[in-house]
């Protein structure tokens, strides 16, 4: 491949290489004479050598990968392998080698932690449009949309805008005890209940100057609606235990995933609290109808990530952001940023591949190691990533199953004529068919070998 390369015969004489050269890459069998490729790994990395590991081996030992990825490698690759995956692995490591690092600084962290929107769909443009327009005025905003849509952090966002010198206060009241829900958002004298032993502030108080965030506001009781009505109305609260209205002074933004017209249609949100809460209602889009933006957002969380967990710069492969962005991200942006996280954390190399991507969504969504699973079980996941990939543009389902045993025919084919060294009537046997239709499936597949070309004899003169 144009590379230049060293080979060690053993662990012992691969360490005393490794010690006198700052290799790229090295290659590491785990059965070697002496000390074994893991071992090696480990006494490399202890120096830590900025040389990448990529652990081989013939036996599928769930211990053995484990233990490889801890001690720092970047791939476990398993035999027989395929040579053009392992000059893959070696281009994406040359691309990675001439990207620069800069160092972790804290301010950096500071700045991930401030509040973005990410994306460039026309959907998430129009929430862009609509902070824009709201974030001068105090109107009380209402927001829409499906849990992890990033809800609070459009709040968050308008606040910043509208009120950058004020505090922002997140209430969900839905995660308070219900007894309580009442004196954590307007406080309480001392005497007010039994426990009260001091005064305290509530959470409008310490909003003051600034934005209250009321979330999950559908699942507020009835008896906190009232009260919370006369704060959007009069703008006045009184603490419990106290007869002395107090002045608030602030923006309301509530959000819910709740159809509030039907709660209000079914006696469990009041109509008067939700026409006070809906004066500027934005609707926030779920991730499906901003598929384009997931690229976006990948990035964004992968950098964000490596940035306040102090790693190494990392980023996707143009493939790997493909495998993101055809998944179903059910939790919408929140699950996606949770798993871009785990990426963060998981991955050993600094160029995230698109096997690595699958490998963990396949985790995640519980799927089992199909190196160890049973035969049936591998059909299946792999029938089911097949559905997946090529499901969404088929509507009907007599269509699908056509397509995918066109699909499943000429591998099948192909892989029992190789099982059968070519012979046709054991392949046919095998597949359950004569003779005369394999022959057929084979032209028709282009599966036929090429008829060998007659050397003409040269004549005697």
């Amino acid at each position: 491949m144009g590379y230049s390369a060293d080979l060690a015969e053993d662990g012992d004489k691969a360490l005393s290489l490794l010690s006198k050269t700052p290799y790229a890459a090295a290659f590491v069998d785990i059965r070697m004479p002496g000390v074994e490729g893991i071992e090696v790994l480990e006494r490399v990395q202890a120096r830590k050598s900025p040389t990448r590991f990529f652990i081989m081996t013939a036996v599928r030992r769930p211990d053995a990968a484990a233990r490889s990825t801890r001690a720092g490698a970047a791939e476990f690759i398993t035999k027989p392998f395929d040579i053009e995956y392992i000059e893959k692995l070696l281009k994406d490591l040359e691309k990675e080698s001439s990207s620069r690092e800069r160092p972790f600084r804290a301010e950096d962290a500071e700045e991930w932690r401030s509040a973005r929107i990410v994306g460039k769909s026309r959907a998430i443009l129009e929430v862009f449009q609509s902070v824009g327009k709201v974030a001068d005025s105090d109107a009380t905003v209402l927001l829409l949309g499906e849990r992890g849509v990033g809800k609070e952090l459009v709040a968050r966002c308008i606040h910043d805008l509208g009120s950058p010198g004020g505090p922002f206060v997140a209430v969900n009241t839905s995660a308070i005890p219900r007894e309580l829900q009442e004196a954590e958002l307007f406080g309480f004298e001392k005497g007010a209940f039994t426990g009260a032993e001091t005064a305290r502030e509530g959470k409008l108080e310490a909003a003051m100057g600034g934005t209250l965030f009321l979330d999950e506001i559908g699942d507020t009781p009835l008896e906190l609606q009232a009260k919370l009505l006369r704060v959007l109305q009069e703008k006045e609260f009184t603490r419990l235990g106290s007869n002395r209205p107090l002045r608030f002074q602030g923006r309301v933004i509530a959000a819910t995933n709740r159809d509030l017209r039907r709660l209000t249609a079914d006696g469990k949100f009041r109509e008067d609290l939700f026409d006070r809460l809906n004066v500027f209602p934005v609707r926030v889009p779920p991730l499906s109808e901003r598929k384009e933006d997931i690229p976006l957002l990948s990035d964004f969380f992968l950098q964000k990530y490596c940035t306040l967990l102090a790693r190494p710069p990392k980023s996707f492969s143009k493939e790997a952001l493909e495998e993101l962005s055809s998944r179903n991200w059910k939790g919408n942006v929140r699950e996606l940023e949770n798993f871009v996280q785990r990426l963060a954390v998981l991955s050993a190399g600094k160029l995230l591949r698109r096997e690595e991507v699958a490998r963990e969504l396949a985790k995640a969504e519980g799927a089992p190691d199909l190196a160890t699973a049973p035969l049936e079980q591998v059909i299946e996941e792999r029938v089911r990533e097949f559905v997946r990939r090529l499901g969404d543009s088929i509507e009907d389902e007599e269509d699908l199953h056509a397509l995918f045993l066109r699909q499943m025919e000429k591998p099948l084919i192909k892989v029992v004529m190789e099982a059968a060294r070519g012979n046709q009537i054991k392949a046919a046997g095998i597949l359950g068919i004569n003779r005369n239709t394999l022959r057929k499936k084979l032209a028709a597949l282009s599966l036929l070998p090429k008829p060998k070309s007659k050397k003409k004899k040269r004549k005697s003169r």
